[in-house]
Order: C-alpha cells, then sequence, then structure tokens
C-alpha cells in the first residue's frame, strides 16, 4: 500500500501570527489576502510535485518565512526530481501571476492586479539564493550535481550569508530613510536568523 503523500505533523508558529498581524497593520485587507493566497498556492505546487514523485511529508511547520517541509524520501530522489519539486511553488506562482495579469487586463478589476502582484513578489522573493528559500536550494542541488554534494553545500552557504547580510544593511539602510522601511528590515533579519538557524550557526538550529 503506497505512503500517504501528506499526512503530517502540522504546527504554525508564532512568528506566522506576527507577519499575518504586522501585515493586517500596515496593509489593507486585500493585500492581505493576496499574499496568503499565494503562499498556500505556493506550498500546495511543492505538495503536488511531491505527491506525483510519492515523497510523503513527515512534518509541516508554518513560519514567517514560508512553511518548512520535513521530508525524509526527498534524499533519495535525483537531483532534477528534487530540483521541480523545489522550483514547483515559484512555478505555480509564476503561472497563477500571468494568469491574473491577463484577466486584469481583460476586465480591468483591480483586485486581480493585487493578487498578481502578491504572487510574483512572493516568487521572487523565494528565488533569492538564501537559506531557507527555494532559490538557494535549487542553487544548492545544481551545484552538486556539477561539484558534489559537499562543495555545493559549502559554496550555497557562503553565498546565503552573503546575500542575507547584504539585505540587513539594505533594510537598515531603508528604516532610516524611508517611513516604511522599518518593515524591510524587520523582514530581512527574520531571514538572516532564519539563515543562521538552518546553517546550525544558531542556538536550536535544525535541518528540515
Amino acid at each position: 500500500m503506497p505512503q500517504r503523500p501528506f499526512s503530517a505533523d502540522v504546527r504554525v508558529n508564532a512568528s506566522f501570527w506576527l507577519l499575518v498581524l504586522l501585515a493586517a497593520i500596515v496593509s489593507p485587507l486585500t493585500v492581505v489576502a493576496a499574499i496568503l493566497t499565494a503562499a498556500a498556492l505556493h506550498e500546495l505546487g511543492h505538495l503536488a510535485a511531491m505527491r506525483y514523485y510519492g515523497v510523503s511529508v513527515k512534518r509541516f511547520r508554518l513560519t514567517a518565512l514560508g512553511a518548512e517541509l520535513d521530508a525524509p524520501a526527498l534524499a533519495r530522489l535525483s537531483y532534477g526530481r528534487e530540483l521541480i519539486i523545489t522550483l514547483a511553488g515559484v512555478t505555480v506562482n509564476i503561472f497563477c501571476a500571468v494568469l491574473l495579469a491577463l484577466l486584469g487586463l481583460r476586465t480591468w478589476r483591480e483586485w486581480c492586479f493585487v493578487f498578481a502582484g502578491a504572487h510574483l513578489v512572493l516568487a521572487a522573493f523565494n528565488l533569492l539564493p538564501v537559506v531557507p528559500l527555494d532559490g538557494a536550494r535549487a542553487l544548492c542541488l545544481a551545484l552538486s550535481f556539477f561539484l558534489g554534494p559537499a562543495t555545493g553545500e559549502r559554496v550555497t552557504a557562503a553565498v546565503s550569508l552573503a546575500c542575507s547580510l547584504a539585505l540587513c544593511a539594505l533594510g537598515l539602510k531603508l528604516s532610516l530613510g524611508l517611513h516604511s522601511g522599518w518593515l524591510f528590515a524587520f523582514a530581512s533579519f527574520g531571514l538572516l536568523w532564519g539563515t543562521l538557524r538552518q546553517l546550525g550557526l544558531a542556538r536550536g538550529a535544525k535541518s528540515v
């Protein structure tokens, strides 16, 4: 009997609710709904690809940086198949953004462009080469294929840490010059903490 692809322990981190609260305070409800919808469809893209390849999820943890999926069976897949799963969420976001933008141009309904923008922003964010985002995992898989897993992980860790620090520096600069720059700074430092945690450089770190 095949394993169920999603029979996981589901947990929601407090940081996720804090992010939703902050977004609701500083953004219109339409924008919040667009971001949450885009995030949900992003994760469904990952899960659909996992289901296709018969990968089951052991633990699903929702945080401010997105969902952390604990799926040990991923390690048994080829680099190509894991790359497809890694980029499935971004692919769904881009596909939805194109459809919504076309619908918006056809009907001139503002909400279509808001939801399309949310999908594009989420896709761009997840493609950053920063652990634990999809872009970093895709980079690691590509480097591991050509240079070996040890080199791939080391290079990805260095690129991830450098990009995280650069985003934090940009966040600090924006927070000093723009009224709403503090929100970017908050997000960038949260991403840095996620990077340190995933790389095992922060207390309580664990791999997922």
